[in-house]
């Protein structure tokens, strides 16, 4: 578990499985900072919402961090609230806000100082998601995503660094599918670490792929020369792709079984070729995977 949850964007694990997260079901933020190895409390010192998530900058007395949790929540400055700090994502690009967050927490409620969850949900649906012990935090859909579990659908796909291919091309051996975009930040920086895990395992035991959604050929272009990629690289201009994908947040990585079937999606950068997510992904793709001297 401890090699899974280094991998887990904090959203989702590399695995198939779920994140265990326990939640902040304490009747004040006094009871849930005692626990402080699960938990962050602070004062609300911005509260934004938008596309579905409401994302509060929170000061600790030490720092200040973000947090972001489903639907509407009424919150405003000055609120002293504690959540549960088991799900950081690292270097997470939000296309809805248009900036990048270094640190951002995602969870399922907050408690304020009077002990209220502040999640607007029906309390039915409350109930139902306490008795779950493992849960995936929601993203709203894009027009036509494939889910995971279900199989990606044919599509042509426009070669940037090689020949067009179609993603049926790929069957046969268990694939990643890396969503990035020559202006994300975050998307650069894990770039390096792909290139190194496609040399050492592409055509292999599985294949590496990016589908740029740069508006621009060209742009794409000139960041695959810069960055030296050499694993095959597409463009989704029109957002075919990025639809299909449910790339609402890049970089966004998918890891895809050889029969087309979508197993995990990742989001949020990582460092692919270290020891422990290797291990993730040869546990999602069912794989001993030889690793090198690092």
């Amino acid at each position: 578990m401890r090699k899974i949850l280094l991998i887990c964007f904090s959203l989702t694990l590399l695995h198939a499985g779920t994140i265990n997260i326990v939640s902040a079901t304490q009747g004040s933020t006094a009871e849930v900072v005692h626990n402080k190895s699960q938990t962050i409390s602070g004062t609300v010192t911005e509260v934004i919402t938008s596309a579905g998530f409401t994302y509060t900058e929170v000061d600790t007395g030490k720092e200040k961090l973000w947090a972001t949790g489903p639907g509407f929540i009424a919150l405003k400055k000055g609120d002293v609230i504690a959540f549960s700090a088991e799900m950081p994502v690292k270097n997470f690009h939000s296309n809805s806000l248009g900036r990048d967050f270094s640190v951002i927490y995602f969870i399922k409620q907050y408690i304020t100082d009077k002990g209220i969850p502040t999640i607007a949900v029906p309390h039915a649906q409350i109930e139902q998601q306490q008795k779950i012990d493992s849960v995936t935090p929601s993203f709203p859909g894009t027009r036509g995503e494939v889910k995971t579990g279900d199989y990606l659908r044919e599509l042509k796909m426009d070669g940037l660094n090689g020949e067009d291919k179609k993603l049926s091309e790929f069957k046969g051996k268990p694939l990643i599918i890396n969503v990035w975009a020559s202006w994300c930040g975050p998307c650069r920086d894990e770039m390096g670490s792909l290139e190194r895990l496609a040399k050492r395992y592409n055509g292999k035991e599985f294949n590496v792929i990016g589908i740029s959604t740069d508006d621009y050929h060209h742009k794409a272009t000139a960041f695959i020369e810069q960055t030296g990629i050499t694993f095959g690289n597409y463009l989704d201009s029109k957002l075919v792709l990025e639809n299909m994908l449910g790339a609402n947040t890049i970089p966004l990585t998918i890891l895809v079984d050889d029969n087309g079937r979508i197993l995990e999606k990742v989001r949020g950068a990582r460092e692919w070729d270290s020891m422990e997510i290797i291990d993730a992904i040869g546990e999602v793709f069912h794989l001993r995977l030889k690793q090198e001297d690092q």
